[in-house]
């Protein structure tokens, strides 16, 4: 919390980062994926003599190229600014923790993007020998990008050992690490057939190689579902026990209707899931010739939102911190909490100041980074009806530790008895703001 808090109303901060990181994880697992696919795919049609295969994977990688190096790379970029704003003291930690790794990564990039570059441009122009050798560079740096970030986004949810010992090795290899670096393994081929068969299905009808490429393609997707599931399973096994809680609680009350919006979720993940993986199987693989580009955009969004969607549920499960067990969503570091949870907040939250007076200082400095005002997840929305002495008497329960029926979704608040009622006069002013005339004359 030694740190100016940024704010955007409406969206809220932490959708900018979200927005932008699903992005870039749908192109970047592609990227890992085609980066295997079209070589592995041109040593076939070398080995074979198709020429036609070739052809149409030196298209596909000019659209490769422009999509990864461009938007990957500036998409990458922009979770570096927005998480410097919205973030500072988790994303400093990260550099901290992993300095070595982050330097690794970046020179692996480069390689990486270098290598598809020379990939691209050596069409027709190199010998085949090494163009083909290329391909295998881009294929090997593309999936050690994903070896090093991987280390590095599962250490948030389950950092282990490095809590007590702050270990390199303890916080990259931690519990979840190889199970999500197998799942994630499987979404990169799953992704790179949608993509193949995305291209092969804007052929002409008639064209000879439109019916083999969409098989082709199917078939890198079909075998990643058959066992993307043995992985989802060990990885469900190491999540914190409180995390998982969130989801399964939801799964327990579906009877009732009482579905968590994790639970609902990850429920729609499974049946996209499924119907992609349904609709490949009976639309290109087994029936190719009525299979239409309209239909294979379906599957890319569906791809995108089961992507987007999955990587949400494993932020939300994160809470109430950024990094699990260290640092609280609002930068509080976890052992700190309880010595610093009743001082005077400004005593210790030196930025705060900025904001004027205590009650906005305090939303803003430890309320913004998960709700807004009145957009997304609006504490006014939340507060509807309430007046002060309630929203104060519910910021004292997330005080309370144990006692706080919260405490596995929100950081405790800070501040003295004063401060939080500074706070909740704040909260209450925002409320009425937003009542209709006829709510509040009453």
């Amino acid at each position: 919390m030694n740190y100016p808090s940024w704010t955007i109303e409406g969206l809220g901060s932490g959708w900018l980062i979200g927005l932008i990181a699903i992005t870039h994880v749908f192109i970047s697992h592609f990227a890992v994926g085609a980066g295997i696919f079209v070589p592995v795919t041109e040593y076939f049609a070398r080995k074979h003599n198709r020429q036609d295969v070739l052809d149409f994977l030196h298209h596909h990688t000019r659209f490769f190229l422009i999509l990864t190096a461009v938007f990957g790379a500036s998409s990458g970029v922009g979770i570096w600014f927005s998480i410097s704003l919205v973030q500072p003291a988790a994303t400093a930690s990260l550099i901290r923790t992993f300095v070595f790794a982050w330097g690794i990564e970046w020179m692996v990039f480069l390689v990486e993007v270098t290598s598809l570059i020379f990939y691209y441009y050596g069409w027709n122009k190199m010998k085949p020998e090494l163009h083909q050798k290329i391909g295998w560079i881009y294929a090997v740096t593309a999936y050690c990008s994903l070896v090093i970030i991987n280390g590095i986004l599962t250490f948030m949810l389950t950092p282990g050992a490095w809590i007590e010992n702050r270990s390199f090795w303890s916080g990259f290899f931690n519990p979840s690490y190889f199970p999500s670096l197998l799942l994630r393994t499987t979404v990169t081929f799953a992704l790179a057939g949608l993509w193949g068969i995305y291209q092969a299905s804007r052929l002409d009808r008639d064209h000879p190689l439109r019916t083999w490429m969409l098989r082709y393609s199917s078939r890198w997707l079909i075998p990643s579902y058959l066992v993307s599931g043995v992985f989802l399973f060990w990885y469900i096994q190491v999540i914190p026990g409180e995390s998982l809680t969130a989801m399964t609680q939801g799964i327990t009350g579906a009877g009732a209707g009482n579905l968590s919006i994790l639970t609902r979720v990850a429920m729609l993940v499974g049946l996209l899931t499924l119907t992609i993986a349904f609709m490949v199987l009976f639309g290109p693989y087994l029936n190719p010739t009525d299979f239409t580009a309209k239909k294979a955009i379906w599957l890319l969004v569906s791809g995108f939102i089961v992507t987007g969607a999955a990587e949400w549920s494993r932020e939300v499960l994160r809470k109430p911190y950024a990094i699990r067990g260290f640092m609280f969503s609002n930068g509080l570091l976890a052992q700190e909490a309880d010595e610093k949870l009743k001082q005077p907040f400004f005593e210790h939250a030196r930025w705060a100041r900025l904001h004027g007076d205590v009650g906005s200082a305090m939303f803003k400095t430890q309320c913004s980074s998960c709700h807004t005002l009145n957009g997304y997840r609006a504490l006014t929305g939340y507060l509807k009806g309430r007046d002060q002495e309630s929203i104060y008497n519910f910021l004292t329960i997330l005080q309370k530790g144990e006692e706080n029926p919260y405490r596995f979704i929100m950081p405790p608040v800070l501040g003295s008895d004063d401060d939080l009622k500074a706070l909740a006069s704040f909260l209450e002013k925002e409320v009425k703001a937003v009542e209709t005339p006829e709510t509040a004359a009453k």
